[in-house]
């Protein structure tokens, strides 16, 4: 009596598996499983992503313009190789293989104030290698099915070709299984909240018992050209920066870019007498009171003279400004350099600024 046949599909699958499913390459030994990170702030470097772990991140940014950050997250994804999975109006979800993920989420971080943070990687090496196993063992299995089912009975082949069939959906399955872990491993994930930054313009005037201190702020910069102010006295011979048209009678000096950027040198009483570090600081610490936030701080130098540039920024109705004020002691009498402008105007304008900021004659 001849035994019947193996239907074809199931013959030809079994053989296929039996015959040229493809080896997978041992993982390395195994590593601690997890670790996360998580915090209010972003301090320090991001750790390196150990090799063979899934990597996620999550950071949330107070921003300017969130449509701008949205398509900048985007933008700094898309040079890293990388896609966004889904977007919304505060949120993007970003892809990115996993060797680009540090250096996009340190290009991240620049995009905004982070107010907080979460990274975690999880080590899927010994997942992988306990799938691999399995798949190893269950290969077996489906070779001695094979090797039952080419002498089986007319009566057992039914029973053979079951087991046969559930061999390849576990194998399958594992197969499945491995893709997911290698894809984890291979592919960070990345998402992005965005909020508004408090949209709070600064404070006009302050409580500092220096009175000159008290008068420094960009809206009276910006009130004083509009209305025709002239600065007062410099006690300097300050030039204009490039590009820009200049205003001097006396003392007195000031200028203005063709987009708006004004620049003025004005002086005031070193009293109590004072060196550049206790004014330096009362400044700073002035400005911050009063709501700007710091920007940068470095040291300048006109003339041999040694000074500081504090670099800050604050609301202006719906636009960003940009507020710079350079710092110098001469004697009986304190220099300030000031310099405002819309942040994107301003930053056109920055080199030259400071560059006049240092060649004031003094």
């Amino acid at each position: 009596m001849t035994r019947p046949a193996l239907p074809a599909p199931l013959r030809w699958a079994a053989l296929a598996l039996a015959l040229h499913l493809p080896l997978v390459a041992r993982a390395a030994p195994a590593a601690p499983a997890a670790s996360s990170t998580s915090g209010a702030a972003a301090e320090g470097a991001l750790a390196p992503i150990p090799e063979g772990s899934a990597f996620t991140a999550a950071l949330s940014l107070r921003v300017d313009d969130r449509e701008a950050a949205l398509q900048k997250a985007i933008a700094l994804t898309r040079a890293h190789k990388g896609w966004f999975a889904s977007l919304s109006d505060d949120r993007v979800s970003l892809r990115v293989p996993v060797g680009e993920a540090r250096a996009l989420v340190e290009e991240l971080r620049q995009q905004g104030e982070v107010f907080e943070r979460s990274f975690e990687s999880q080590d899927l090496r010994a997942q992988r290698a306990e799938l691999e196993s399995r798949l190893k063992a269950r290969r077996t299995v489906l070779d001695q099915y094979m090797a039952v089912l080419a002498t089986a009975s007319v009566h057992s082949v039914v029973a053979v070709e079951q087991e046969v069939t559930r061999v390849i959906a576990e194998i399958e399955g594992i197969e499945g299984q491995l893709r997911v872990i290698d894809d984890r491993a291979g592919i960070a994930r990345v998402d992005v909240g965005f909020v508004y930054r408090d949209r709070a313009a600064p404070l006009r005037d302050g409580t500092s018992s220096f009175a000159w201190l008290n008068q420094m702020n960009m809206a009276d910069l910006l009130s004083d050209l509009q209305q025709g102010r002239r600065a007062s006295r410099s006690a300097s011979r300050p030039t204009a920066p490039e590009g820009f048209a200049p205003y001097r009678k006396a003392w007195r000096f000031q200028a203005v870019s063709a987009d708006d950027v004004i620049y003025r040198v004005r002086s005031h009483k070193n009293k109590p007498k004072a060196a550049l570090p206790f004014w330096k600081e009362a400044l700073r610490q002035r400005m911050i009171d009063a709501g700007y936030r710091l920007v940068a701080e470095q040291k300048i130098e006109s003339d041999g003279q040694e000074g500081y540039l504090l670099e800050l920024a604050g609301a202006n109705g719906p636009k960003d400004q940009a507020y710079l004020i350079g710092l110098y002691v001469r004697g009986g009498r304190l220099i300030t350099v000031e310099a405002t402008g819309e942040a994107t105007e301003m930053a056109a304008q920055r080199a030259a600024v400071v560059k006049a900021m240092q060649q004031l004659g003094l």
